[in-house]
């Protein structure tokens, strides 16, 4: 290449890099509201937004990343994401089909893959919760253990797996921090082993022996309320138990159905400000509960549209978090509580709800609805009520 020629392709260039490098962000697409229940109930849950892919959140991608990186390499997906949680703003997600974590950073408009070390390095993990200190507990199923990380994601320790004798193969599908307590949910035993989240020595096991009729056979996820009671779903008896905080069996909550209260394929749980979540992955739904086991309502349908879901896993629950969606949420409508919901399939991995209030209507204000909406719920003789 001549000399003059030489300085040509340095100039153009140079154009096409600055070109790119003062590529604006894209502007926030804000879909019309969604609310559930429909029409005339008054409106108690508002789907926000979803996220799948890196460029749902990231600003535009420039010229420059896709001349020096190529497409491929920029392209950052959730393909099959199970456990989600919420830690500083920043929402992580296990992803069993990429065996990785990764992180949704809405304020930084970022996704990224959680990198592992050493004895650290993960095989599939499904769920994981961080303690008040931000050490990260994985449930890895790949490794069989519950996998305890610093708050720089630095392997601190594995616990697991507990193989009885009998060749019974342990199979840790959930964990939990909670009360100073770290719970392993074991769906190969049966069982949930608790330990001290600090020192962690074993506490005590329960779930595995009958008890009242509270013996576990598919456990899928369980949730830790402030009394330290575990509510733990059993996908095939299609219930979820409670078990105090010494481990003793307090009772069942739902029945195998397919009306309002009842499960086909219960799956995630979540509890917050005394309303449980529970996620049916047949039904496509995720339904509310308060703490006597009676449903107050259901949101979210089985479908590709907007706030449908398509196989749902997991979801979270919290009141942190609901500034980051101050763009989405409608103007007549209040949030008190943000819900993240993962789905294994559809177009739409990880969707967004908000539990609030909207202008013009009455709510129930009362102890055991929690202020949602007074639903004629179906009864199991199929009228309403």
């Amino acid at each position: 290449m001549t000399p003059l020629r030489h300085l040509r392709h340095l100039l153009s260039l140079g154009v096409i890099l600055f070109a790119a490098a003062c590529s604006a962000p894209e502007a926030i697409e804000k879909l019309p509201a969604v609310f559930y229940p429909d029409p005339p109930v008054a409106p108690r849950i508002q789907f926000l937004r979803s996220v799948t892919v890196g460029t749902d959140i990231e600003e535009g991608r420039s010229g420059l990343d896709t001349l020096l990186f190529g497409e491929m390499e920029m392209e950052k997906k959730l393909m099959a994401p199970y456990g989600v949680t919420l830690h500083n703003d920043i929402f992580y997600v296990c992803d069993i089909q990429q065996s990785a974590v990764i992180t949704v950073d809405l304020e930084g408009r970022e996704m990224y893959f959680v990198e592992f070390e050493g004895r650290g390095q993960v095989q599939k993990p499904v769920n994981l919760a961080f303690s008040d200190d931000g050490r990260l507990f994985l449930a890895d199923m790949g490794r069989r253990q519950m996998v305890v990380y610093d708050k720089d994601f630095k392997f601190l320790r594995e616990i697991g797996p507990f193989d009885r004798e009998d060749g019974t193969e342990s199979r840790v599908v959930d964990v939990e921090v909670a009360n100073g307590r770290a719970y392993y949910l074991d769906a190969g035993l049966g069982e949930v082993r608790v330990f001290d989240a600090d020192t962690y020595e074993q506490l005590l096991v329960f779930g595995a022996e009958e008890n009242g009729g509270s013996k576990l056979v598919k456990p899928t996820n369980l949730t830790i309320d402030s009394e330290g009671n575990s509510y733990v779903v059993d996908t095939v008896q299609c219930q979820v138990f409670v078990w105090d905080k010494d481990g003793n069996f307090v009772r069942t909550i739902g029945t195998p159905g397919d009306i309002v209260g009842q499960f086909a394929r219960p799956k995630g749980i979540a509890l917050d400000d005394g309303l449980l979540y529970i996620i049916d992955a047949s039904f496509e739904n995720c339904q509310i509960f308060n703490m006597d086991g009676d449903p107050l309502m259901f949101f979210a349908n089985a479908g590709v549209n907007p706030g449908n879901l398509y196989l749902p896993a997991c979801v979270w629950v919290g009141e942190e978090g609901l500034d980051l969606f101050d763009d989405y949420i409608d103007d007549s409508f209040h949030p008190e509580k943000l819900i993240a919901i993962t789905n294994l399939y559809g177009p739409f991995k990880l969707n967004f709800y908000a539990l609030g209030k909207a202008d013009g209507f009455e709510y129930v204000d009362n102890e055991a609805a929690r202020g949602l909406a007074d639903l004629p719920l179906e009864t199991e003789e199929g009228t309403t009520e």
